[in-house]
């Protein structure tokens, strides 16, 4: 059937997109002569900078990771001088997360990083029809869901 040769296609195209980005995000990223990092790490950076006083759990929930793989990022993010740790102003009981001033530097250099990124998308998102972003949108949570079932069974 002609649908299914597309559809082939289509999930050829998105193995590439999925393997691009997995290559891209095992990279080392330099922040300054002396800051290597994850896209993994700097997500975290970015994560915690755009959610004031964000606790692991949060994190975790946000980044879709467990709180043992967010634990151990936070951990190690700790260790390097980009995250501290710090008790909540709300209770006692629970630990919050913020940014170190070298976090913040990474953190302001990688928004300006994602602005760029973003102009370059906005230019390749204004040579389709309006409203294609949106359907876009509604794919990608469409699929995630496939994989959430298909990764439950």
């Amino acid at each position: 059937m002609a649908g299914d040769d597309k559809l082939d296609e289509l999930c050829d195209l998105f193995n590439q997109i999925v393997n691009q980005y997995g290559k891209f995000e095992k990279e080392v990223h330099a922040f300054g002569a002396d800051i290597p990092l994850h896209l993994s790490d700097t997500h975290t950076i970015v994560a915690i900078g755009k959610h004031s006083n964000i606790n692991i759990v949060n994190l975790s929930r946000l980044q879709g990771i467990s709180r043992s793989a967010a634990s151990q990022m936070v951990s190690k993010l700790v260790k390097r001088g980009f995250v501290k740790k710090e008790i909540s102003p709300k209770t006692d009981n629970e630990i919050i997360l913020t940014l170190t001033e070298t976090g913040k530097n990474i953190y302001d250099t990688h928004e300006k990083q994602h602005q760029q990124l973003k102009a370059k998308l906005a230019e390749i998102f204004e040579k389709y029809p309006a409203g294609t972003l949106d359907t876009l949108m509604k794919i990608g949570t469409d699929l995630i869901s496939i994989w959430e079932t298909a990764s439950k069974q």
